[in-house]
């Protein structure tokens, strides 16, 4: 029936099932291609394929009302997985013009299963070791919505064992494979080397031919993300795969006495692991792996595990953890893809395990066989049973047709009482139950069944039986049956994993009782009768639990009633030979699998019976038009009008027969029909398109002719036109011609009076210039006495010209030197410095002196004064004048408030929320109590704006419209309480206020809040510790955020009242200081523990920065200061006269971070204490106080970095000898410690020379030791390349020859003008990786000056590439990766337009480019989500709803409201007495509420699921309340909050009628 060469033909029909060949090659007959070629066509019309058949299920599902069923089987290897993704990847193409999610997620879903469920096997590299059944479901417009999958019987044994040259599931190698790829991933799985893995070191088998675990592993990852697992979920995944890893290399030893065994050395360490992974307690692995718990009379007993138990528990262990995730994973799958409600129309598919006979079979084969069984039947009954029973109703003259029947072998494996299933459950009963009393007692049940085989060998009597089935007689090996039976519970683990802190660990607890949940999902597949049915057959092990082999039972008995309601399709599978080789075909093999399947017996019932079946209506409709030609009308009758057909064609009567209502057909006399058909229906239509043409282009003819006259005159109309044009354009002409003539006499005559007036203003601006000129000179003579009469000018300007000579010198030796500016000679650049140095003379020489010594001085200072006793008060105006904060005492009369007017009482009254009086249950009111606090009774304001000494809020005092918020309001009101009375433990206090101010930063509307509670607790406290405690918060708080601007100034005149308070007199005025700075942005972080100790003392933060000269400044830093604050009180310590320019650094191990002038120091140190840096840690330091030794932050790790970020003109020379002397310092570090020039050994001997005369003065013979420290003269990369004794030597003579002679200030002068001579003297370095190919290194160096930015060779530091920034359109941040990309404008396509770099210092890079080219500062964020918000302030938020309640009030004043009514009533109104409904409606008028707030609560405007008691407005008339009630009920109808209650229509799914009567209504 097909032919087995050596062509690519791998697939063929019997009748309409599709024989498959699997053809172990790519043939490339599965693309786009091939899907649109089969898409729309029958099965008759095109070549075999498997499109062919998904086609054909499709169609049928959209022409008829069943659902479709497509069931793959065949011998493992035969390809049944690929047909499934093949069947799948035909229906996600065909059923939408557009890839949607939904079809992309099911296809992943393939990827997931595959990867956790699939296994090597001898047979089959990609061995699918579980069933599967996928529901593709259809709307009505018969487009995939989402899909359905059941699981069956996933393989356990292979998670722990594994024959030769096979493979444990595929997720253990991809995840070590991805691990191993990626350090960072093999930290986080802790995860070795395949070999070291017992679980998966056994067969010797680790990788598969053309498969790349890396890249599987890649797109496991990429389908987790499209089926919505997220990142947390996905690692706990990995860590629990992990995990299970680690479980199989648990060894165990015994202990003397055999009862009880330990971990060996090695254990603890893999337990630890495992742990870790898992997110448990060691103790608690260890308790699991070593312990098992019996629960007797109510109370749990821990047993010790023998050496044999614990190692087939630690197998246990693994099962449990593995198979719960799987089906985890197929849960979540089918939540990610479920259709929903809109679940109608489906396409089933199904793969099921293939036939098995193995050397040793065990309880897997009995239940993947008895599968086949089941299915077997199935096939018979649907291709073979149907087929005879059709014939025998339509009264059909056949032979008998005899198949294979397998019913007996399916009693034998499923009837009960006696059956192999039921008997196994039976023994899994009993508490000592073992494998050899089950085969002993069903030997001796079924000893005479026919289809039950006793083991002819006595040995193996006890060890192994037999099943006869269909495809031949199976013998299956008892060991271990009742364990695999049951399920692995594993309860002690499960507990303890409810508690893990891996959050996929904790949520896989759902599937502990996955047979169970397994069940329940195959019972909603089958739909009710299948519930009642497999609910009947049911039976458990002990305890009450299922056993494997009952739940599978029962999913195959759904599964079957599944498919019973749909149309099947089969898809046979078949394998060419069992070497999986390619071009090779076995017909042995082929045959056997061909009777397995029952298609043998296909082919013969084809040949016997009448395969094709036509109702007779059908046929006539059909086949009438071949009687067409027939002059004798057709029988009414349909069945002789049919024979009557047939026999005008001549077609043997033996080959069809007629029934009762259909026509029976052999192929023989089918095809001849069709092809009839075919050629009458080809006829006709040439006629008909015959007619139609003529029709069509006569109808064209006449068009074109009307429009070959329309042509015409409009091309009539245009020839006209144009020679009136011309006409009228040579008259224009002759007109503008004479105008112009006109116009050039009048302008002459403009231009000779305006010449007039010219020579006027020109002698009127002479004589004032001349008038100007004389008043200059007469100025300049008076400025000229007055600096004749100045007798001593100040020392420091002298420094200034004696600075600015002495480099101006230097510049023009080098220049001499120097022939050309781009010279490569180095010796020729520096030749200048062995010229004698010039002749100081000697007021010169101490005048010089005297500079350095203030020089070094001043740097040699490293603290300010003590404040002695000077007031708390002054040492806040003086610390706020160094930070340059220092407020104006005009402007501070200006700004004060009359604290009169800002009292608490008055914004509490305008902000404040109501609070009950009495929080506390109704149930212990009395009657009379009870009616108050019902009544609403409301707390006083003047009571919430005080101490309370409860530690709970029933709401928030302000209002806030987030309802969490509201929350966290009433939480943060306990903890301050808490922190107020000292009741936190030590270790609990800054975190507490760390938390609160968290809270402030992180959440805005929480912010005056906060403010509110610490002034309510400040108010009248009882003990002074109390209200210490609570402004040492406030301070903090102040610190962290600015208040609102409803509540600023009630804030400030709060904090005024507070003033003359001797107690906390002197924080109030420290808050009220820090409230008036204007801050740019709130802090990033709370404060730090060293920072809440100093506001809590009011002292300054005591921090260190650093100078590239190795000095170092230790100054107080206010809490509040910005770094450009912390700029300038340096700058005034040292006496630097301009910082433009100059920035502070952030260096630590890891990276050097210029911190930005509106970042607050405080964050940074509140980062350090973060990450735990030693810098954030006090510690000693030299003073010139009294006091000695003193303490600052930042000398560990990390450190602040003073130094020059901008160089805006590198050549100009500065007058302030403190800049000059920073600038020295930069290049002396430029050169020895970063190594950024090209400095060859000449030349950095020259250099140390002049530096160790900056450092020592004039050369001494004696004093050696001097140049022992050779790193602190050289780079490293030449001090490497010889001995130190060398450079020792080396530097004294370049000391004596470079250096001897000049004075300190000479010798830096000389050192930096030498370097500036460098082309990257003024450039800032950043080390990068070039991401992509081109032909320079990789790695490199950015330059960045003032001119543009520059490529330099890491090594050679030899500029590759320059380019200014007008080159440069901008640049773009990876804010993800570490990535930083130039985009620049090209003049031609052959130039690179994008370079591509990585680098940690990508901000600092770009904001440099910005700070030097202001053009570039707009820089792209690459990976931030750009949306176009409107951002609303509080206080804008705070007026809109303002706005809203106003609304609210007055739709309640003008009585267009109706009060709700109250559900609860009075105890008095609802028992004692009851009124009229006349005396209600009169009480109810006559009652007044104060706040209609208290009436229409929140809830009356808010969401609600309830129906309406009564109309919202006011409607007259008991039918309009009826109608106004329904509307509501219809709009939650519409929303799909409820299913009734409004005007919904009886199968109106839409809507659509519901909208329509909603509308006429209004």
């Amino acid at each position: 029936f097909f032919s087995l060469s050596l062509t690519p033909s791998i697939q063929t029909y019997t009748g309409t099932i599709l024989v498959a060949v699997n053809p172990y090659k790519e043939l490339g007959i599965y693309e786009q291609k091939q899907i649109d070629q089969y898409s729309g066509k029958k099965m008759s019309d095109v070549p075999p394929h498997v499109f062919a058949t998904a086609e054909s299920a499709y169609s049928h599902l959209q022409n008829t009302t069943k659902n479709q069923s497509c069931v793959i089987s065949g011998e493992s290897g035969a390809g049944k997985t690929e047909t499934t993704k093949f069947i799948l990847q035909y229906l996600c193409a065909v059923t939408s013009s557009e890839t949607r999610w939904v079809q992309q997620q099911i296809v992943e879903a393939n990827t997931v299963l595959e990867a956790f469920g699939n296994a090597k096997t001898i047979r089959n590299d990609n061995s699918s070791r579980f069933g599967k059944f996928i529901q593709v479901c259809f709307d009505k417009q018969f487009t995939i919505i989402g899909c359905v999958i059941q699981d069956y019987l996933l393989e356990m044994s292979r998670i722990t064992f594994q024959a030769a040259d096979e493979r444990n599931y595929h997720v253990f190698y991809q995840l070590i494979a991805g691990a191993t790829a990626d350090p960072e991933l093999k930290r986080a799985f802790e995860v070795e080397k395949a070999k070291t893995f017992n679980y998966i070191n056994q067969s010797g088998c680790y990788t598969l031919d053309g498969i790349d675990d890396v890249k599987m592993f890649e797109n496991l990852r990429r389908a987790f993300i499209v089926l919505n697992i997220g990142d947390d979920m996905s690692e706990g995944l990995f860590k629990t795969v992990g995990a299970v890893l680690w479980i199989g290399n648990l060894q165990f030893e015994g202990v003397d006495d055999g009862e009880a065994c330990k971990l060996t050395s090695n254990d603890y360490e893999i337990i630890d692991r495992i742990a870790r992974l898992l997110g448990l307690p060691s103790d608690h692995v260890v308790k699991v792996a070593t312990h098992r718990q019996i629960l007797v009379r109510g109370s749990v007993t821990d047993i010790p595990l023998k050496l044999h138990e614990a190692r087939e528990n630690r197998h246990a262990m693994a099962k449990a953890l593995y198979s719960r995730t799987f089906a985890w994973l197929v849960a979540q799958i089918n939540l990610c893809t479920n259709p929903g409600a809109e679940k109608g129309r489906f396409i089933g598919v199904l793969d099921i395990f293939g036939f098995e006979n193995f050397t040793v079979n065990s309880f897997e084969q009995l239940c993947i066989n008895y599968t086949n069984e089941k299915l077997h039947k199935f096939f018979n009954h649907y291709v073979f049973a149907l087929e005879q029973q059709v014939y025998s109703e339509e009264g059909i003259n056949f032979s008998h047709i005899n198949f294979t029947d397998n019913t007996v072998c399916l009693q034998l494996i499923e009837k009960p009482p006696k059956c192999v299933l039921k008997m196994l459950d039976d023994e899994c009963r009993f508490p000592k139950g073992t494998d050899t009393s089950y085969i002993e007692k069903q030997n001796d049940a079924l000893k005479k069944h026919p289809n039950y085989v006793r083991h002819p060998d006595k040995r193996l009597l006890l060890v192994e039986f037999g099943v006869k089935h269909y495809a031949g007689t199976v013998m299956y090996t008892v060991r271990n049956f009742l364990e695999k039976n049951k399920d692995v519970q594993q309860e002690q683990l499960f507990n303890f994993m409810r508690k893990a802190k891996n959050p996929f660990v904790q949520d896989v607890t759902r599937f502990q009782d996955v047979l169970s949940r397994s069940l329940d999902m195959a019972k909603q597949q089958a739909g009710a009768s299948g519930r009642e049915r497999a609910a009947s057959t049911g039976s458990k092990s002990t305890k009450g639990k299922l056993t494997v082999g009952d739940t599978f039972k029962q999913q195959l008995v759904a599964l079957v009633e599944v498919l019973d309601l749909t149309n099947p399709w089969y898809v046979r599978c078949l394998k060419p030979n069992s070497v999986k080789s390619a071009n090779k075909y076995d017909d042995e093999l082929i045959i056997t699998q061909l009777r397995y399947s029952g298609m043998l017996d296909i082919i013969r019932i084809r040949k016997e019976g009448f395969p094709v079946h036509v109702p007779a209506k059908t046929f006539l409709d059909k086949y009438r038009c071949l009687a067409s030609r027939d002059p004798t009308p057709l029988p009414k009758d349909e069945k002789q009008a049919a024979a009557r057909i047939l026999r005008s064609m001549k077609l043997p009567e033996t080959e069809w027969q007629i029934g009762k209502t259909k026509v029976f057909l052999r192929q023989t006399v089918f095809d001849p029909l069709e092809e009839r058909r075919k050629a009458l229906l080809h006829d006709t239509i040439i006629l008909i398109q015959k007619y139609w043409k003529r029709y069509v282009y006569r109808k064209r003819y006449l068009r074109m002719k009307v429009a070959a006259v329309k042509i015409q005159a409009f091309v009539r109309c245009q020839i006209h036109r144009i020679r009136f044009l011309r006409k009228r354009r040579a008259a224009i002409i002759i007109q503008a011609q004479w105008r112009g003539f006109i116009a050039r006499e009048f302008v002459a005559e403009l231009r000779r009076k305006r010449k007039l007036e010219e020579e006027e203003r020109r002698r009127r601006l002479a004589e004032m210039e001349e008038k100007r000129r004389r008043e200059e000179m007469e100025e300049q003579a008076r400025q000229e006495k007055m600096r004749s009469e100045k007798t001593v000018e100040d020392s420091f300007v002298a420094a200034q010209r004696e600075l600015y000579s002495l480099a101006r010198m230097a510049e023009l030796k080098s220049e001499k030197s120097m022939p050309s500016s781009k010279t490569d000679d180095l010796d020729a650049m520096f030749a200048f410095l062995k010229e004698k140095p010039p002749t100081v003379g000697g007021e010169e020489t101490s005048f010089v002196n005297q500079i350095q010594s203030e020089l070094d001085a001043m740097f040699q200072e490293s603290q300010p004064k003590p404040d002695g006793s000077r007031t708390m008060r002054r040492k806040r105006r003086v610390q706020k004048k160094l930070l340059g904060l220092a407020e104006d005492e005009d402007a501070k009369k200006e700004e004060a408030i009359n604290v009169q007017d800002y009292s608490m009482l008055t914004y509490a009254e305008k902000w404040y929320n109501d609070h009950p009086k009495d929080s506390g249950g109704l149930g212990t009111l009395t009657l009379r109590r009870k009616g108050k606090s019902l009544r609403g009774d409301a707390v006083p304001k003047e009571e919430m704006i005080r101490y309370s000494k409860s530690s709970t809020l029933a709401t928030s005092l302000i209002h806030m419209h987030d309802p969490e918020n509201v929350n966290v309001a009433c939480s943060i009101f306990k903890d301050l309480s808490k922190f107020m009375r000292g009741d936190l433990k030590p270790d609990q206090v800054n975190l507490t206020i760390q938390s609160v101010i968290a809270y402030g930063l992180e959440r805005p509307e929480l912010r005056d809040e906060i403010f509110c509670q610490l002034m309510k607790q400040m108010t009248d406290t009882p003990k002074p510790e109390y209200t210490m405690r609570l402004w040492h918060m406030l301070c903090l708080c102040v610190v962290a955020f600015p208040p609102g601007k409803s509540l600023n100034k009630y804030l400030q005149a709060f904090i005024r009242r507070h003033f003359d308070d001797a107690s906390v007199g002197r924080y109030a005025v420290w808050c009220l200081n820090t409230l008036r700075l204007t801050k740019a942005t709130p802090r990033q972080l709370p404060p730090s523990s060293m920072e809440i100790t100093c506001v809590k003392n009011l002292n300054n933060l005591i921090c260190r920065f650093y100078f590239l000269d190795g000095k170092a400044k230790a100054i107080g830093v206010d809490p509040s200061a910005t770094a450009s604050d912390v700029l300038r009180v340096l700058a005034d310590k040292i006496e630097l006269k301009n910082v433009d320019g100059w920035a502070l650094y952030e260096v630590n191990p890891e990276h050097e971070h210029y911190i930005r002038g509106y970042e607050y120091i405080a964050d940074i140190l509140a980062g350090w204490e973060r990450e735990k840096r030693s810098s954030i840690q006090l510690t000693k330091y030299m003073t010139v106080s009294k006091k000695g030794h003193s303490q600052a932050m930042g000398a560990g790790d990390s450190k602040f970095v003073f130094r020059r970020r901008i160089f805006r003109n590198p050549k100009d020379i500065p007058q302030d000898p403190v800049e000059y002397h920073l600038i020295y310092a930069q290049a002396v570090h430029s050169v020895v410690r970063i190594d950024e020039f090209p400095v060859d050994e000449r030349v950095a001997l020259q250099l140390a020379g002049l530096q160790a005369q900056v450092t020592w003065g004039n050369f001494d013979e004696q004093n050696q030791d001097r140049y022992v420290n050779v790193q602190e003269y050289l780079p490293e990369r030449i001090f490497a390349t010889k001995a130190a004794d060398h450079w020792i030597r080396a530097i004294a003579i370049a000391h004596k020859e470079y250096g001897s002679g000049k004075t300190p200030i000479q010798a830096k002068v000389w050192y930096l003008t030498s370097v500036k001579n460098f082309n990257l003297y003024g450039s800032t370095l950043f080390f990068v990786v070039y991401k992509g190919y081109w032909s320079y290194p990789n790695k490199l160096f950015i330059t960045v000056d003032k001119d543009g930015f520059k490529f330099v060779n890491s090594r050679t530091k030899a500029v590759m590439a320059e380019f200014a920034y007008s080159r440069l359109e901008n640049l773009a941040v990876d804010i993800i990766d570490m990535a930083i990309t130039f985009n620049m404008k090209t003049k031609s396509p052959e130039e690179q337009k994008y370079f591509t770099f990585e680098t940690p210092q990508k901000d600092d890079l770009a904001a440099l480019i910005a700070s030097y080219s202001p053009h570039h500062s707009n820089i792209v964020r690459v990976g931030e989500a750009k949306l176009r918000r409107s951002r609303v302030t509080e206080e804008e938020r705070s007026k809109a709803w303002e706005e809203v309640r106003l609304a609210r009030k007055l739709l309640a004043d003008r009585n267009l409201l109706r009060r709700p009514s109250d559900s609860s009533g009075g105890f008095l109104t609802t028992t004692l007495r009851r009124y009229n409904k006349a005396k209600l409606e009169r009480l109810q008028k006559q009652k007044e509420v104060k706040d209609f707030e208290k009436v229409f609560k929140q809830n009356y405007w808010s969401y609600s699921k309830s129906r309406l008691a009564q109309p919202l407005s006011m409607v007259v008339g008991d039918e309009l309340e009826d109608l106004a009630c329904k509307m509501f009920g219809s709009l939650q109808v519409y929303a799909g909050i409820t299913n009734s209650g409004g005007f919904e229509v009886e199968d109106d799914a839409e809507h659509t009628n519901l909208v329509q009567i909603v509308i006429s209504k209004c």
